[in-house]
């Protein structure tokens, strides 16, 4: 074996390193100066000199200065204070620091740096200080470290007492303190350059950045992070060292033991069972080489001598000290049986070796294979070294078990369950499933599941854990006892890293309080372990992982002289999304789609059993009695008083396992539900089919031998009643297999309470659906690897013809149970909410395992939930209802998407955004930020904004989803947008959310199943058709006519001839500028169709125009252009080119046309698109003007400049002659187009209420807010254009086009102009009623025809103030029926409004006939009159009417001004919703459903 040179920290015997605050190869790097930021600049060195001479001539100054603080006589902090400030100023560069005050000794930057500084004789910085000791009892470490964490301007800080120096850093995790010391006294003493020099390169004043920069942005925090990602590169070689030392110990214990491999090879011995053995046995070997480094074996009372036979004879580290010397692997036994010794020991303890009873992980249970075998020496002493030393750049280096996180362990050996074992050809050697198989097997990787990155997992935390805890602590009598009665929950738990980190939370504040404020290190082991075991649950359906969760709490809670803790109740085994959630659902019984027939199923048999069920169900009130589900209460009970057993000695963790076996044994209450529950599940995954050995001769069950459970069976089992054996049987084998769990069995006492009060994790994000190349990965590499998925099935097909019992035929039955059992768990999730299903709201479609767990975390959750998961759970339709019912529940509390392009999960396509979102209870606001690359950004306040419910509904009222901005200034902007006007089509308002009266289509014609009507031009000249323009015509059938297919690709914005196929061409091309300048060019598409089904299709649709208008499908945020429409001509269009047809007058189209096209509108829509497909809920939810919008002048101003960019061609001639133009198509020049679109561009900005600069801002955010502002908009258009024009012409032209706009005053003749165009119409002033004559307010003959408009004139007049939609409306019914309003006046009040109205205003009994029909045609006239044209202004989000412009010439004297403002005055004492709800049905029904308004 080749020798290398081994790399460790004895180069710098003054400097210690506890954690990974930088990695050891990092600072080896730093002190080779070959880190990055390392020039003689970047440490301001003076000219002339080098780094080494700097360093040289920093050292002497620095020894100058300790030499004289050392001759003091028992310095006083303050002077120990001026020794350091002068110290840090001329040896490290510190020219800003200055005096600090109260804990801060000194500080530089402002509070970048903060020091702390305690005199010398207080000799170590983690005991109390008595100098820092004035308020609360605390040390000078854990001082700084807490100013860190709650300081965000300060990341990194300094602590000395004078003689040694620590450099310290925010550390969410004060279990595990993370630090680098320098001994002052021992550098200057022994004359220690070396370390003297890393220290200088260190903690410099340059590394911790400049003044006013964020506290991310210095060296330090970049050399972390390199280190960081570096050991990520190690951690990944280590997992491949594990994965090797499997494969030796694996193969090693197959030669040793003959028998064993024989039991193997013939199946006696189950090989996954033996594989999970190995697996124990590296977590054994793992957790000995921890706590072996962190002194954590033997109690701090052992003998010495125990220790040292210990030491020398039975430790790892012993072997570790001589696995790398070949001479050590022999062929010799004893190396591992001396290992099993030291195993035996921690089993029960053992005082000769000091080593305590551990249990748990060392039980003497856990390796009932290896435990008794042999292994020689060779096999043993190569894996230790390849779980020992890891090959660097340097040479070879050991494993730093002492500072690596146990986090950073799970990520290792989360891996691990990925491998599937196989037998070598010879059956003595262990291998595991090829590589190049597209998964190495089905379980964690196979799952969507991934090792989270810490940054993550921290950040999560943050929103998700720590408001629950400081609440907790700010509310409590007693603190600590109520933190240690929080229960946290991880249901895909992993190696457990999310539960990990929320106990050290958790811990890091009970040993805080504990303490006083002056924790030392056994503290927080001690609190660590309490929350470990009063706090933590997990769930995770891989046994294994189960096993490592237990392994990583293990590693962390280990305490010197206690057991490891009992975890066997609260890390559970299990699939969380399949089970039973709720016992209520055995009462409801099982619905009818647990036998929908699936893969396998027999129809005839599923009906059987789904009309029994269904019988059952209708009968359950006879049968359904006496369930006895008191009997849970006493299980709760139990479970709880579990909870309280002592876990002090191996005794009394043994009683608590017995205790847990004896609540869950046959015939206790738990079994009996926990049957009930299977029943249950089970129906959903048993086959269906007629080879049941107990069916009939038909092949269909026989009553009372049926195997299949149906509501009943659990009934009657519940009862008491004994079911039919066989069907007992397969439903316990059925859901034990499926590994089905039941939440109100395995926590009771927690699930009885509510739910737990923080959910936490990063859940597998898969499809349910089997998958079929991951199945056949390990099983047939032929089948897996297949070409594409006809072949993978022609040879799926081709095992099932295979004789029963072979391989082959084994093989697929195999495929068809594993197909089953993910269609039946398909359908268990999708069971609807009101059928007892538990995924009410993400249960719906090609189920995925994410968005399931997201609604799980929902409802398991009392306080608090943090969740990663796809950011499709804010934007994707099928996640929709869950979304919405978040917001509309005020659960929604943060949601932070991340772009996976750094890459953060390197196993997840770098185009890929996740989201962590955090749900809380009665949240007003949420926070948002999107498109994040990185966790350090969370903090820039620049990304984060926040939005409330009412919010989020206004800008998605269809959906509720997220908008998808950049930026706190998008978030603000793309607001405005909704106050100027509502949504396309809002779904909630019936026919009045659909202003344009439009329908929309994406399947008029289908790519694939239309394909059949699909003629090329070879086709059709081959049938002797003849081209006529853009169509095909039969000569001799002038009849038989073929119209181009449009796709998608061949139109853009304001073109219909974008590009072009060619008679030959696969590929479209673009059409040139020469090609578009001929009106008789017309792009070629693929194929052509009918025009004889083209007309029958649309005719079928309504639609007789000559025209089409439609948008692009596919498209992206960060394209040129977003939402590329145009009008086409009448044709057939692929559904790659959805359609928009609008049933609105022809010469308001262009309206619609120019909206849907401008650049301020595809702005809205680049904050709204989740990923690559335009579909209508995107489309309908965008802020569009209503045709009302249009008035005259304004069509006038758009009308002609979308028909010169739309007419260019003879073939959308009948576009323009619907326009009213009859002349020919206008010419192509390309700097006229530009214009004419800046212009709208410039109209739409003005028409969303937009200032110039934020109309700059959508141009180019970096034009307003800077280079480094986080937004972006159309950077790709401005790139191209600069290219082609040297210049961003757009925002050239379209801000041109607004200040020529504004100065010549078109703005404002569009009713455009700033804030209202004149001032606001003055309320109508009355003279007093008194003066009035008779009848003053009368009507000569009632107009239904004329009065509405002059009623609504008058109200508008009268009002001061925005009012309610229905008060206004109110107000229109007593003015124009006054006989209604008499009634509810005092008595002066009637007196004077008979007198002044006249006989209309005499009450008279009955109902109002025939008032809508009289009333509304003239309201609509005058609604649609006054709001197009300016004169009412309509707030649709607030529901509101304003005066507006124009009013003045109305002439409403005499009865419609009195009556206006006598009926607001009298309204104003009435409470509006009992006048309303008082009025005659017909006309309480038209104020609420008052047609257009």
């Amino acid at each position: 074996m080749a020798r290398r040179p081994v790399t460790d920290l004895s180069a710098w015997p003054s400097i210690s390193l506890e954690g990974n605050l930088i990695a050891p190869a990092m600072l080896a790097r730093i002190d080779e100066r070959a880190a990055p930021e390392q020039s003689p600049e970047d440490y301001s060195v003076r000219k002339g000199l080098t780094l080494r001479e700097e360093i040289s001539t920093a050292f002497r100054v620095g020894q100058s200065h300790f030499d004289a603080f050392s001759k003091l006589s028992n310095p006083s902090a303050d002077a120990t204070r001026r020794f350091m400030k002068a110290f840090l100023k001329e040896t490290f560069g510190f020219d800003d620091i200055e005096d600090g005050g109260g804990l801060i000794a000194l500080s530089a930057g402002g509070h970048r740096i903060p020091v702390i500084v305690v005199p010398p004789d207080e000799d170590r910085l983690d005991r109390r200080s008595a100098t820092l000791s004035v308020e609360r009892s605390r040390s000078p470490a854990f001082a700084l470290q807490d100013y860190l964490n709650d300081e965000d301007d300060a990341l990194w800080g300094l602590a000395t007492n004078g003689t040694v120096i620590r450099l310290m850093r925010d550390n969410a995790s004060l279990t595990r303190p993370a630090f680098i010391e320098a001994d002052l006294a021992q550098i200057f003493t022994n004359e220690d350059a070396a370390s003297f020099g890393l220290l200088w390169l260190l903690i410099h004043r340059s590394r911790f950045g400049n003044t006013g920069a964020p506290a991310t942005d210095c060296a330090l925090e970049r050399w972390r992070e390199t280190g960081t990602k570096e050991g990520e590169v190690a951690r990944d070689r280590l997992a491949a060292q594990v994965k090797l030392a499997l494969n030796i110990l694996g193969s090693g214990f197959l030669e040793a033991n003959p028998a064993l491999a024989a039991k193997l090879k013939s199946g006696e011995q189950n090989l996954t069972e033996w594989f999970n053995e190995l697996l124990r046995l590296v977590y054994r070997l793992i957790f000995l080489m921890v706590a072996e480094d962190r002194n954590l074996l033997h109690p701090e009372v052992s003998r010495a001598e125990a220790r040292k036979l210990y030491a020398d004879g039975y430790s790892l580290a012993h072997l570790r000290a001589q696995c790398f010397r070949g001479a050590t692997w022999d062929r010799h036994h004893d190396r591992y049986e001396g290992v099993k010794i030291v195993f035996r020991s921690l089993a029960g303890g053992q005082e000769a070796l000091a080593l305590p009873a551990l249990g748990g992980l060392f039980a003497p249970n856990m390796l009932p294979s290896l435990e008794t075998a042999k292994l020689r020496n060779r096999a043993f002493m190569e894996a230790l070294y390849r779980l020992s030393w890891l090959q660097g750049k340097t040479g070879m280096a050991p494993v730093n078990w002492r500072a690596m996180e146990t986090e950073e362990l799970g990520s290792v050996y989360e891996s691990l369950l990925e491998l599937q074992p196989q037998l070598g050809d010879d059956g003595k050697s262990l291998v595991f499933a090829s590589d190049a198989a597209e998964q190495k097997g089905n379980q964690r990787k196979t799952t969507g599941s991934y090792y989270t990155p810490d940054s993550l997992v921290q950040a999560l935390l943050d929103t998700a854990l720590d408001p629950v805890l400081d609440k907790t602590e700010a509310e409590a009598d007693d603190p600590e006892a109520a933190l240690l009665s929080l229960s946290v929950i991880d249901p895909a738990c992993g190696s457990g890293h999310f539960l990990l980190a929320a106990a050290r939370r958790i811990a890091t504040r009970v040993a805080r309080i504990r303490a006083d404020g002056t924790p030392a290190q056994e503290d927080f082991r001690h609190a660590l372990r309490d929350v470990a075991r009063s706090c933590i649950h997990g769930v995770d359906r891989n046994p294994m992982a189960v096993e490592l969760t237990k392994v990583a709490l293990w590693i962390e809670t280990v305490d010197p002289g206690l057991p490891l803790g009992f975890f066997d109740a609260q890390i559970r085994c299990g699939d969380a999304l399949l089970g039973v959630f709720d016992l209520a659902v055995l009462e409801e019984g099982i619905p009818d789609a647990a036998y929908k027939p699936l893969t396998g199923d027999d129809k005839d048999v599923a009906k059987y059993y789904r009309e029994k069920n269904k019988r059952e169900v209708a009968e359950r009130d006879r049968i359904a009695t006496g369930f006895g589900f008191n009997r849970q209460q006493d299980f709760m009970r139990e479970f709880a008083r579990l909870r309280a057993m002592p876990e002090d000695t191996v005794r009394q963790i043994e009683a608590k396992a017995e205790k847990l076996r004896g609540l869950t044994a046959e015939g206790a209450t738990a079994w009996t539900l926990e049957t009930a529950c299977d029943l249950y599940v089970s129906a959903f995954l048993l086959p269906k089919t007629k080879e049941d050995p107990h069916a009939g001769p038909d092949g269909l069950p026989r009553r009372g031998t049926e195997t299949v459970p149906t509501s009943g069976a659990i009934w009657e089992w519940l009862r008491g009643v004994q079911l039919f054996g066989p069907l007992f049987g397969s439903s316990i084998d059925a859901a034990r297999k499926a590994r089905a769990f039941h939440w109100p069995l395995e926590f009771p006492d927690v699930m009885a309470g509510g739910g737990f009060d923080v959910v936490l994790g990063n859940p597998p994000w898969e499809r349910i659906k089997l998958q079929e190349q991951e199945f056949f990965a390990t099983l047939s590499p032929e089948i897996a690897s297949a070409a594409n998925k006809a072949a993978r099935e022609k040879l799926i097909k081709a095992l099932e013809k295979a004789e029963p019992g072979t391989p082959d035929r084994t093989l697929f039955d195999a495929f068809t149970m594993a197909k089953r059992e993910a269609e039946a768990s398909s359908e268990f999730a999708r069971v609807p909410g009101e059928d007892g299903g538990r995924f009410a709201l993400t249960g719906r479609g090609d189920v995925n395992t994410y968005a399931l767990f997201a609604e799980l975390f929902a409802n398991l959750s009392r306080k608090r939930a943090g969740v990663i998961v796809p950011t499709g759970i804010a934007t994707d339709a099928t996640t929709a209802p869950f979304f919405a019912h978040l917001v509309e529940a005020q659960r929604l509390a943060r949601l932070i998407d991340f772009e996976n392009s750094a890459p953060i999960f390197s196993g997840v396509h770098r185009s890929f955004k996740f989201t962590l979102l955090t749900l809380g209870r009665k949240e007003k606001e949420a926070v948002f930020a999107f498109f994040l690359t990185d966790p350090s950004q969370i903090i820039d306040e620049a990304r984060n904004f926040s939005l409330s419910a009412e919010t989020i509904g206004k800008l998605n009222p269809n959906t509720k989803t997220a908008p998808v901005v950049r930026s706190r200034a998008d978030a603000e902007l793309i607001s405005k947008f909704y106050s100027a006007t509502d949504v396309f089509l809002n779904e909630s308002s019936g026919p009045d959310g659909n202003p344009w009266e439009a329908a929309f289509y994406t399947r008029i014609w289908h790519m694939a199943e239309d394909s059949e009507w699909f003629r090329t031009a070879h086709d059709l000249a081959n049938l002797g058709l003849v081209k006529d323009g853009a169509d095909w015509i039969d000569p001799a059938d002038i009849g038989n006519r073929y119209v181009p297919l449009y796709e998608a690709k061949m139109m853009h914005i304001y073109d219909h001839r974008w590009s072009s196929y060619g008679m030959t061409d696969d590929a479209a091309t673009e059409l040139t500028k020469e090609q578009k300048a001929d009106p008789e060019t017309d792009p070629i598409p693929r194929y052509w169709v009918p025009h004889s089904e083209v007309a029958t299709r649309l005719e079928r649709q309504g639609w007789r125009r000559e025209w089409l208008y439609g948008w692009r499908k596919i498209t992206n945020t960060t394209n040129e252009r977003t939402l590329i429409s145009a009008v086409f001509p009448r044709s057939a269009a692929g559904d790659s080119l959805p359609l928009a047809l609008s049933a609105e007058r022809t010469e308001l189209v262009p309206g619609l046309i120019a909206n849907l096209s401008s650049l301020p509108l595809d702005y809205a829509e680049r904050r709204k698109l989740g990923g690559t497909n335009l579909t209508f809920q995107y489309l309908f939810q965008l802020p569009v003007f209503p045709p009302n919008f249009y008035t005259d002048p304004r069509l006038a101003f758009i009308t002609p400049r979308v028909l010169e960019l739309t007419y260019t061609s003879h073939s959308l001639a009948p576009f323009a002659r619907d326009l009213g133009h009859d002349g020919p198509p206008f010419g192509w020049d390309e700097d006229r187009r530009a214009a004419l679109r800046a212009d709208l561009d410039a109209f739409y900005a003005r028409a969303y209420g937009l200032t110039r600069d934020e109309l700059r801002y959508i141009l180019d955010p970096a034009d307003v807010m800077g280079e480094d502002y986080p937004s972006e908009t159309f950077r790709v258009l401005m790139e191209k254009e600069i290219r082609l024009h040297g210049e961003y012409r757009t925002r050239r032209l379209v801000l041109e086009a607004w200040d020529r706009m504004e100065a010549n005053g078109t703005f404002a003749e569009l009713g455009l102009a700033d804030g209202v165009a004149t001032p606001a119409q003055q309320p109508i002033q009355l003279p007093p009623l008194v003066t009035l004559p008779d009848g003053a307010w009368a009507r000569a003959a009632p107009s239904p025809q004329h009065d509405p408009t002059a009623a609504l004139a008058a109200i508008l007049k009268s009002l001061d103030e925005p009012t309610p939609i229905r008060t206004v409306r109110l107000v229109a019914v007593m003015m124009l029926e006054p006989h209604l309003l008499t009634p509810l006046l005092a008595t002066d009040q009637q007196a004077q409004w008979r007198r002044l109205v006249g006989p209309e205003a005499e009450p008279h009994s009955g109902n109002v006939i025939g008032f809508a029909a009289r009333t509304t045609p003239g309201w609509n006239t005058a609604l649609t009159n006054h709001r197009g044209n300016g004169r009412l202004i309509e707030d649709r989000a607030a529901g509101t009417w304003a005066a507006g412009a124009g009013l003045e010439g109305f002439d409403t004297a005499g009865w419609p001004d009195g009556r206006a403002e006598f009926v607001l005055t009298a309204l104003s004492a009435l409470d509006i919703d009992v006048t309303v709800s008082s009025a005659p049905d017909e006309v309480r029904d038209w104020i609420a459903n008052a047609a257009a308004g």
